[in-house]
């Protein structure tokens, strides 16, 4: 009784409070399903109040070793833990001298590989893949030279529309993840080329996609990944695309 009620409290009480999104709150209270599943098969179903900070640490090596999350993942396990308790204890269901997460450092995650970058020349190789005596391929190379020249997401190339591209100013908006919008400004290769897909493509409304497929409709971020790497296999590079 005492974890689905500490739970409902931290989810629908202190996390709703904090103005937490739906789907974040979500996937918190998942992860406190798999630590009420973990404490009611290895731990005898102990409540929450009593886990031991030695069982708790005892749960994330359970994840690495058992269900092999990576360290991202269990520092994410981590960080919800501890605001799950911190929350039952400023709510005064805890004694903070009981918080079992309290002190608990992070785990230490394995350094990201840097990525790496296509030199000029290979740049410069990729875009001259396509072909350039067909609309298709004057539309790709518009494409890789958007999404390298700008760096913008392939999401974001899938999601332009006609009314998004300003040659007069030289800047393409383009919309990110949650929505954000964001206004980045087109080098002269970048506007070149998409210059001359749209005078070759024709006119359109300004919500129309700007990028569109062999049938009219705007192309996916799949079809997009696609392209990129189809036109990397071409041009031999594949440290990044393939």
């Amino acid at each position: 009784m005492t974890w689905q009620y500490w739970m409902q409290a931290y989810t629908r009480t202190f996390c709703t409070a904090r103005g937490l999104r739906p789907k974040t709150i979500a996937a918190y209270e998942a992860t406190l399903r798999q630590f009420h599943e973990y404490a009611r098969v290895a731990l005898a179903d102990k409540p929450p109040e009593r886990i031991s900070t030695r069982e708790a640490l005892e749960y994330l090596q359970h994840l690495r070793e058992v269900r092999h999350n990576g360290d991202s993942a269990i520092n994410r396990t981590a960080t919800i833990l501890k605001s799950f308790y911190r929350a039952m204890v400023t709510m005064g269901y805890l004694a903070p001298r009981d918080n079992p997460m309290a002190g608990l450092p992070s785990i230490k995650a394995t350094p990201r590989k840097l990525p790496v970058f296509l030199s000029v020349e290979e740049v410069d190789q990729l875009l001259a893949t396509p072909p350039a005596d067909t609309l298709i391929g004057l539309r790709d190379r518009a494409v890789l030279a958007l999404l390298y020249g700008t760096g913008v997401r392939a999401s974001e190339c899938a999601g332009l529309r006609e009314g998004d591209v300003d040659f007069d100013q030289g800047t393409v908006s383009v919309t990110g993840k949650g929505g954000h919008q964001r206004t980045v400004p087109m080098n002269n290769t970048v506007r070149e080329a998409m210059q001359l897909y749209r005078r070759h493509r024709g006119p359109a409304l300004p919500r129309a996609p700007f990028f569109r497929s062999r049938r009219g409709n705007g192309l996916s971020r799949a079809a997009i990944y696609e392209r990129v790497r189809t036109s990397g296999h071409r041009a031999k590079i594949r440290r990044r695309i393939s």
